[in-house]
């Protein structure tokens, strides 16, 4: 979720004490469906913020939390209890989607713009340029882990 702090942008999550509502099944169905398309969009124009922000130099990516800082996250969902720990593994799971659908090379949405690109071309695209982009995609994601994996650590000591 987007917000403003210190005349910054944001990106992330907060956790508070809500209520449970309990529903019959197909209303619980329908309402879980609803929450699950509002959090992808979010999610969708949250992350797209940050690349137009990053691309311009104004994210401050520094604010972004990979593995490691997901473990503290994950530690006060779970002081919350079941349904928030519950919530908290379907949005990382929509942002892992929504993530993974991104046309960049080492990715499915890679793959899926690899084959636009063959379906308008009309032939395959050779193996050595899709391996080559692949790993070289495939490097900048392990250098971002990497980078982010880092900060989190530096995060922790602090």
């Amino acid at each position: 979720v987007a917000g403003v702090v210190e005349d910054r942008a944001g990106v992330g999550i907060s956790m508070g004490m809500i209520g449970i509502l309990k529903l019959p099944v197909h209303k619980a169905l329908w309402e879980g469906m609803k929450l699950t398309g509002t959090l992808t969009v979010d999610t969708i124009v949250s992350l797209w913020q940050l690349v137009r922000d990053a691309v311009v130099g104004h994210a401050d990516l520094s604010s972004l939390t990979g593995p490691v800082g997901l473990v503290g996250v994950v530690g006060d969902a779970y002081q919350f209890g079941f349904v928030h720990l519950l919530s908290l593994a379907a949005l990382i799971s929509i942002n892992l989607a929504v993530i993974n659908l991104i046309p960049f090379p080492a990715l499915d949405g890679g793959r899926l713009l690899f084959l636009l690109i063959e379906k308008i071309k009309g032939t395959p695209i050779k193996a050595k340029v899709a391996n080559a982009l692949n790993v070289v995609g495939f490097f900048l994601l392990i250098v971002l882990m990497l980078v982010v994996t880092y900060h989190d650590i530096v995060r922790l000591i602090k």
